[in-house]
């Protein structure tokens, strides 16, 4: 049975999903080398004349028919779907636009784990030529999946592509307006956050207040409430700490006698307090 990718049921599949890893949503979406090998498979035929080819394609069996199909479907499908998450972009506030790129990419795995196309995409996609057995799949003269469900698969498989890159900081080339934080820092950062795949949310709320702070107490005293809510394990790192929120926050010294973890918060004030309590919520 076919189910269109709004009506999908849960299944084994969309449960075993929901909590995919930061590696494992790389693995099943970062769709640049899967749409590099379908250009390449396009672009070798036509690279070659139409005489030395006709034969080729008049005697193509099922197989590769459906290979050719699906290498030029993914492509012209490739960037359809920018113009809706354009509207999620243009929607939605800077503070939180992160957390709803990242709900919006684990609601569409969701719905593509429930249907037939993205059971096999992510059964096979990690394998060996994975692709191809994907395509015969979709493409193949026995599929069962109709049009609709092949342009949903498709479809899908943009956004979620495009909203990957978008998270993980390649998403420049979308001409989308949506900047990212330093990857590389976010990485450094997981390992004294309790949660370490709520890293990055922790730095962009980080952002939020220390961008704006003035002098020690105002730039550290996020740190250390994110210390007090227990989404920090321990305080970021002084070299750490510049490197991402900048030199001109606070000087060293300070920084570390407000964020010492030997010690008992000296905040005490209402903010302090209300930031605590706003914090928890990446634990």
């Amino acid at each position: 049975m076919n189910y269109d990718i709004d009506e999908a049921p849960y299944t084994s599949s969309r449960r075993e999903f929901v909590d995919l890893s930061d590696n494992e949503i790389e693995q099943y979406f970062s769709l640049s080398s899967i749409q590099e090998q379908a250009y390449n498979t396009i672009r070798r035929k036509a690279e070659l004349s139409w005489e030395s080819q006709e034969m080729t394609f008049l005697d193509a069996d099922a197989n590769t028919r459906a290979e050719w199909l699906f290498a030029s479907r993914l492509l012209a499908m490739y960037g359809q779907s920018r113009t809706d998450i354009k509207f999620i972009l243009e929607t939605t506030p800077p503070d939180l636009q992160l957390t709803e790129l990242t709900n919006k990419r684990k609601e569409l795995i969701m719905r593509l784990a429930g249907t037939e196309a993205g059971k096999q995409w992510l059964k096979c996609i990690k394998l060996k030529d994975g692709s191809k057995y994907v395509a015969r799949f979709v493409f193949g003269t026995q599929s069962r999946l109709s049009q609709q469900d092949t342009d949903n698969f498709l479809l899908t498989l943009d956004q979620i592509g495009i909203l990957h890159d978008l998270i993980k900081g390649r998403g420049k080339k979308y001409r989308l307006g949506y900047e990212v934080l330093n990857t590389e820092n976010i990485e450094a950062i997981k390992k004294y956050c309790k949660n370490p795949e709520k890293a990055q949310l922790i730095v962009t709320r980080l952002h939020k207040y220390i961008d704006k702070a003035k002098g020690a107490q105002g730039a550290s005293r996020p740190v250390r409430a994110m210390m007090g809510a227990g989404a920090l394990k321990t305080r970021i790192p002084w070299d750490l700490f510049i490197k991402e929120f900048g030199k001109g926050t606070c000087n060293k010294s300070s920084y570390n006698d407000y964020t010492n973890p030997e010690q008992p918060s000296q905040f005490t004030d209402q903010l302090y307090n209300e930031l605590v309590t706003e914090f928890k919520e990446f634990l």
